[in-house]
């Protein structure tokens, strides 16, 4: 990255959902770890050398000052954002998404509505479109399931809505609340994909990195599962159920709040993102063999 007058040049903005900065802070700690811009939800705004295309990271601008002008210059060189149609605005040049989510009102402008909600999927698709658009957020529910379908890199599935404070969280749930279970879903399928991404980075031989899987009930909903195998240590993810293999082969279900009041201060909440929690326990027998 070159500087001029110690501000960064020939950068462009680039998306960060939470769950991979968290995954950063393992593969790229410290000095390493992309220097980034709080947005709002789970979303935040970083910079990359447009020429090496690679993140631009706290040791290449330390300072508080240069980091936010090399952020000023790069939205303004960022390019437009489509105008909206029918209520739909679908963003796939992610500099220019991550521009006008520090500039909204550029996403004013763009004609969505009174109450532009963003939903950044991915970082070629972040999608506005307005609260009260029922039709547009289902919509936004199909893009994400096919994205995640696709095996698509996702980025989060946590909308935001633009106030007169800046972006807040959107209150679908009370807001909508028949699209409640397709939003629900969503967020499971983001989570179960954020997970796999994490246990890559997490992989070790003295702990079991437990998976977050789907399950669809006979009812249609969707919801989360993990298992741990009884007695391994394990790093366990925040799912709904978990599933208990004990070394006899019999298997027993307990919600996830059940499990972690039957298993008290035995099991410690870790400062993962995503999150999730360490149960004590034997190295797993591949380990130990």
């Amino acid at each position: 990255m070159s500087t001029a007058d110690g501000i960064a040049t020939e950068v462009v903005t680039r998306l960060y959902g939470a769950s991979e900065l968290g995954v950063l802070t393992l593969t790229a700690p410290g000095d390493a770890h992309p220097r980034v811009q709080y947005v709002g939800a789970e979303l935040f705004v970083g910079l990359d050398d447009r020429a090496q295309g690679v993140a631009v990271t706290q040791g290449d601008l330390p300072d508080d000052g240069v980091f936010h002008d090399a952020l000023r210059a790069a939205i303004a060189e960022s390019d437009p954002i489509p105008a909206a149609e029918d209520g739909w605005l679908l963003i796939e040049d992610e500099s220019a998404a991550a521009a006008a989510l520090l500039d909204p009102a550029r996403i004013v402008a763009a004609g969505v509505g009174s109450e532009p909600v963003v939903f950044a999927l991915a970082r070629r698709a972040v999608v506005v479109v307005d609260a009260a658009d029922e039709a547009a957020l289902a919509r936004v529910a199909d893009l994400a399931e096919q994205l995640f379908d696709d095996g698509a890199p996702l980025v989060s599935a946590h909308p935001m809505l633009l106030t007169e404070q800046g972006w807040g969280p959107f209150p679908w749930r009370e807001r909508h609340p028949e699209l409640a279970p397709r939003f629900e879903r969503v967020l499971r399928l983001f989570s179960v994909r954020a997970y796999d991404v994490q246990g890559v980075a997490l992989e070790r031989p003295d702990v079991h990195i437990a998976p977050a899987k789907i399950r669809v009930l006979e009812s249609g909903v969707t919801t989360t599962f993990a298992t741990w195998p009884k007695g391994t240590a394990t790093l366990l993810p925040v799912v709904d159920n978990v599933i208990i293999a004990d070394p006899a082969g019999q298997l027993s279900v307990t919600t996830m709040a059940q499990f972690l009041e039957a298993a008290g201060d035995a099991v410690v909440r870790t400062g993962l993102s995503p999150a999730r929690y360490f149960v004590p326990g034997d190295q797993p027998a591949a380990a130990s063999a």
